[in-house]
């Protein structure tokens, strides 16, 4: 008996011994491939940069490196309990990396852009894609394919032989390690893919170590790694959805501002395609004899101080302050506002907008009515994904810095200016036969500002920083020559036209007493010009959101209105401007910091807004297969 009890121990002791012995491979060679793995793909990111690649993850990054590692090592353990082999987990997650750092490489050399999570769904147009890559690189890669997939079979092969004779040991304790760590690998990959929700522990890791830069993915890949770059960039729960969401609810919506859509079309018999539409977001444009507490050598903008006199005139409400460019301009495209949006969606362009098939704005309602849709950028694609994102708004052109005629800088001033820009705009009416909507988004008064215009005669106190200051208002300055210009060129056209021209956010180097003094109102209010050149539309808008342009379009051009827009116009009544922590009652210049603290029928159309935003953003659209959005 003693003898018995011997040999079990001894063949307990060497079962356990073959597991942990296992275990202590499996993990070492997914410590070494994951490792290497993520320096790969640095390596490709930068274009085949090794000292980039050694720099982010030994010297300059090493927290966030190791994160990315991780994920690596995660994805190759739920590989390994899968499919029972530590190498061919290897080999698939080298083929893998291989051919992510490749595409990614290619994708940074052609466009300038790196990998995003939603470039997969272009999987079916691969032979479309490859024919795009070099030749001798799609050569190497087949022959590294093959010679991967034929170590493989081997691996595969040899591990059955094996199997059959030697008859590794195979007890219910190396499957319950190998069950339990797929179920552990499988949580945490998913749990990982959950990266933008709110409360998420990986993405708190993230944020102690990365400086996420949502307005152009290739800095923020090139500051937070190519898999943190790839997390920021999944899938977010734009917003949370409204208790009482239903398709009647929405129906029941649309019919009511069907009606008053009928009712404010009875008097409104114009036809909206004979009007050119001008959108002119100027970049950091804003009044700064707005502001208390500094002092300037003249007015740098006194030309439109004068037309703000004899036009439609007043201030947009700002989401951003020294910056969030696309955010204003989001609101301005679509309708839609940043205040419902959840506070982890950060930049709807980057986040949202390139993620959906479809989003209602102003340019697919203006496809429907024939125009000409374009955007002009003087700048490069990458900015928060503009290329991909004006595609899905239905821009049917984009020009930009590479394909502009008019590409003249001001002095020192390395962006093209507003004169270009403006230039390239009426190129553009004249190039189309239809009527016009083009959306301008400007670069001249991009920060920063020293160093622009060495000989400028501005001068200023109390700002904060003198020379930014004037450089700045040198900036302001030629804005307001060049949109002189450009509006007296538009009063001269036979075509009707309304130019919708406003600063998108206050430049950043105000200091922070001159930010107490104002107070948050002051400092995300811009100047807004609605101008046309064939009806007179004096008066003053007050405070309104970028969200409401269209509502005083329609108005301007006596044309019909979509029940959306019917609905925005109620809104407006109520609610002229408002953001997160900002809300402006009609008729009032307090501020509001919260919704429950506004008046009850301004509550209730807030609601109404979520059910129709949240359907239309990730909800199930009943609001457009009801033709919300259409005349």
């Amino acid at each position: 008996m003693r003898k018995i009890k011997k040999k079990k121990k001894w063949a307990f002791s060497y079962k356990a011994q073959t597991i942990l012995t296992g275990c202590l491979k499996t993990i070492l060679v997914g410590l070494i491939m994951s490792i290497a793995g993520n320096f790969l793909l640095q390596f490709f990111q930068n274009q085949y940069s090794f000292s980039l690649a050694m720099n982010f993850a030994f010297n300059w990054h090493t927290e966030l490196f190791l994160f990315g590692a991780f994920l690596l090592f995660v994805l190759y353990i739920w590989m390994t309990s899968l499919f029972g082999s530590r190498w061919l987990s290897a080999l698939i997650l080298l083929l893998g990396v291989l051919v992510i750092g490749v595409t990614t490489q290619q994708k940074m050399a052609l466009r300038g852009e790196p990998l995003y999570p939603s470039d997969f769904s272009m999987i079916r147009e691969l032979p479309f894609l490859i024919r795009m890559i070099d030749s001798k690189l799609i050569l190497a890669m087949g022959i590294f394919l093959l010679c991967v997939v034929s170590i493989a079979v081997f691996i595969l092969v040899r591990k059955k032989r094996k199997y059959q004779w030697e008859r590794p040991v195979q007890t219910k304790a190396s499957w319950l390690i190998r069950g339990s760590t797929f179920l552990v690998a499988s949580f945490i990959l998913f749990y990982s893919s959950c990266f933008n929700q709110t409360g998420n522990v990986f993405k708190a890791a993230y944020d102690r170590y990365a400086y996420w830069i949502p307005y152009s993915q290739q800095m923020n890949y090139y500051n937070n790694g190519f898999i943190g770059g790839f997390l920021y960039n999944l899938g977010i729960n734009a917003m949370t959805k409204p208790i009482n969401y239903s398709k009647q609810q929405v129906a029941d919506i649309v019919h009511k501002y069907e009606e008053k859509a009928a009712e404010i079309n009875e008097s409104r018999k114009a036809a909206l395609n004979d009007v050119n539409i001008i959108y002119m977001m100027n970049e950091s444009f804003s009044d700064p004899l707005d502001l208390e507490g500094i002092t300037l050598s003249k007015d740098p903008i006194p030309k439109i101080r004068e037309l703000e006199k004899t036009t439609l005139s007043g201030k947009i409400l700002s989401q951003g302050y020294g910056g969030g460019t696309a955010n204003i301009e989001f609101e301005a495209l679509t309708g839609l506002s940043m205040e419902p949006m959840a506070a982890s969606l950060t930049t709807p362009y980057t986040q949202l907008v390139s993620r959906m098939s479809k989003l209602p704005s102003i340019v697919s309602y203006l496809n429907q009515q024939n125009y000409a849709t374009s955007a002009i950028h003087p700048y490069n694609t990458t900015m928060y994904k503009r290329k991909e994102v004006y595609q899905k708004l239905g821009f049917k052109t984009f020009l930009n810095e590479t394909n502009m005629e008019f590409v003249e800088k001001n002095d020192r001033n390395p962006y093209i200016s507003d004169q270009s820009a403006y230039q390239e705009v009426l190129k553009q009416m004249k190039h189309t036969k239809e009527s016009d909507f083009i959306h301008l988004v400007s670069m001249q008064n991009h920060m920063s500002y020293s160093g622009k215009y060495p000989n400028t005669d501005f001068s200023t106190q109390g700002t904060g920083n003198a020379k930014e200051a004037a450089n700045y208002l040198q900036d302001l300055e030629y804005s307001d020559d060049a949109l002189d210009d450009f509006l007296t060129t538009i009063e001269q056209l036979p075509e009707k036209t309304i130019v919708v021209f406003w600063g998108d956010h206050l430049p950043s180097f105000y200091s922070e007493s001159i930010v107490e003094t104002n107070g948050s109102l002051k400092m995300h209010q811009t100047p807004l010009i609605i101008y046309s050149n064939f009806a007179g539309n004096e008066g003053t808008l007050g405070t309104i959101s970028p969200i409401y342009f269209m509502n005083h379009i329609l108005t301007i051009a006596n044309a019909q209105v979509t029940p959306f827009y019917a609905f925005l116009m109620e809104l407006e009544e109520g609610l002229p401007a408002f953001e997160k922590g900002l809300y402006l009652e009609n008729n009032t210049e307090t501020i509001i910091t919260e919704r429950k603290d506004l008046l009850k029928e301004t509550q209730d159309l807030l609601n109404v807004y979520d059910m129709i935003q949240y359907d239309v953003t990730v909800g199930e659209n009943y609001s457009q297969v009801l033709n919300f959005f259409e005349n």
